[in-house]
């Protein structure tokens, strides 16, 4: 009994050590998306700046309407393309939390039921030790009245 309450214990333990590892599995890949749309942010943020140094360029330096519309054009692609980068790092953050507390809460449920397994494994240690004095009791008092 014993044994086959250990075998399901560690069986449960197995099984909150896999959600575990698939969680900080998770986390990991959530930190590197987060570096990676951080880097894109970074590089979205450049590409805005010196397309508005180059519009600040040709202002001051030749004012061509020709070359205005298509400057502003440009300007207004990098200024998306920050905002979404600017969105998507903010999304990124924020799955980076959520896994985050999913790896906390699994290493929790882990480690309560590593406690629970302890303590049903001691406890059917001590009922199957209890059972096997009651067992030599009887046998000895069988033999007492038998005498």
């Amino acid at each position: 009994m014993a044994d086959r309450m250990g075998r399901a214990w560690q069986a449960l333990r197995t099984i909150a050590a896999l959600r575990a590892d698939r969680a900080q599995a998770e986390h990991r890949r959530t930190v590197l998306a987060e570096r990676d749309a951080a880097r894109e942010l970074a590089e979205a943020d450049t590409a805005l700046v010196e397309a508005a140094d180059a519009w600040q360029r040709q202002v001051v330096e030749r004012f061509d309407p020709a070359l205005r519309g298509a400057y502003a054009r440009v300007l207004t692609a990098r200024a998306e393309a920050q905002m979404a980068a600017t969105d998507a790092q903010r999304t990124a953050a924020q799955a980076v939390e959520a896994a985050a507390a999913t790896t906390r809460r699994e290493q929790a449920r882990a480690e309560a039921v590593a406690m629970q397994a302890d303590v049903a494994l001691r406890q059917a240690r001590r009922h199957a030790d209890e059972r096997v004095l009651m067992a030599i009791a009887d046998r000895a008092a069988l033999k007492w009245m038998q005498r």
